[in-house]
């Protein structure tokens, strides 16, 4: 009875684990989707990967809207 219920506690902990490095995984890609752009436009249809400064203003680069 003692090795069924030390058992069942590692697999429970490991669907856990694994249930969490999932979640992780879709929060990477998610932040990788945002695109950002310089609010006055200065170079165009420029998009950034990166959140930062306008290279050419300085403004602070925004989320361009899905």
């Amino acid at each position: 009875m003692k090795k069924f219920i030390l058992v069942s506690g590692m697999v429970f902990a490991m669907f856990g684990t694994f249930a969490q490095t999932q979640e992780s995984k879709k929060t990477k890609t998610e932040q990788k989707k945002e695109v950002y752009q310089c609010p006055m436009k200065c170079e165009g249809t420029k998009t950034y990967a990166k959140k930062g400064k306008c290279p050419a203003c300085t403004m602070d680069l925004k989320v361009v809207k899905k």
